[in-house]
């Protein structure tokens, strides 16, 4: 059943998102043309109309990351709480079921966005050398950290840097979603209530960050972090513990997030 909702959650936002993707990756040639012979025209209104087309190739980076980051808010909102919601509740799946579909999903969004939007960035500048770059900032990571250190000990510290980010932005995504679901508990005002619960849900996740910095703090992860006091040197191992108990934390709360919407969906809902 799992499987039939990640299908059904794709075919419901691959649209609106492959259209922003197809249109940035057309736009992203153009941009380079018209960067190229913008010097060598003359006519004013001419060369104005091209950066603003230049503009516009920016705007369109802009929006793409925008909707990323709000459409899946926004059709989380229409199918579970607006006039889809009475046929997406009443199918033969469980709540949970379908929000693991959904988080599913945005982690796949999330992934392609990381790839394609970079991608037309560098088609834009014709200028492929942000991943050759990329690669040789790992391996002088790996000469400055020490020669001690392996390979794999560097990749897991990339990997917890992504899985902090990635999970940072799931966390501040289902925030919004629980606040919905705290919103449609309530017969009236719902949006005057969403807002309340995200301030609620806010003030608590600012409460639980403070006091899991304060435990970092007094366990020295923090002060770690940066340098390591026997060698002066950058200790990658506590690194790996601060990022791994970063992600942790955020993976956390944005489960709880999860079990709070899904609850509040199952038994307190009232569509619009």
């Amino acid at each position: 059943m799992l499987g039939k909702v990640i299908k059904n959650e794709i075919i419901n936002r691959y649209k609106p998102i492959c259209l922003a993707y197809i249109i940035l990756l057309a736009f992203s040639p153009i941009c380079y043309f018209l960067s190229q012979v913008a010097p060598d025209i003359d006519h004013t209104y001419i060369t104005m109309f091209i950066y603003l087309l230049i503009a516009a190739w920016g705007f369109t980076v802009f929006g793409t990351i925008i909707l990323i980051c709000i459409y899946p808010m926004v059709d989380f909102r229409n199918r579970v709480f607006k006039d889809q919601g009475y046929l997406t509740n009443t199918l033969p799946v469980k709540t949970s079921t379908m929000m693991i579909g959904r988080i599913i999903v945005d982690i796949l969004t999330y992934i392609s966005a990381a790839i394609v939007i970079p991608f037309a960035i560098c088609i834009a500048n014709m200028d492929f050398t942000i991943y050759k770059k990329l690669i040789e900032f790992l391996l002088d990571l790996i000469g400055y950290i020490t020669s001690d250190v392996s390979y794999v000990v560097v990749l897991i510290l990339v990997i917890l840097i992504l899985v902090t980010f990635l999970a940072g932005m799931l966390l501040s995504q289902w925030m919004f979603n629980a606040a919905y679901a705290f919103g449609h508990a309530f017969s009236n005002h719902k949006r005057i209530m969403s807002v309340v619960g995200m301030i609620i849900f806010y003030i608590i996740f600012q409460i639980f960050s403070v006091v899991f910095l304060w435990i970092l703090s007094e366990t020295n992860i923090l002060s770690d972090v940066v340098i390591n006091e026997r060698t002066d040197l950058f200790d990658i191992n506590a690194a790996n513990r601060f990022f791994g108990v970063m992600s942790i934390f955020e993976v956390l709360a944005t489960a709880g997030l999860v079990a709070i919407t899904s609850w509040l969906t199952k038994n307190k809902l009232n569509l619009e």
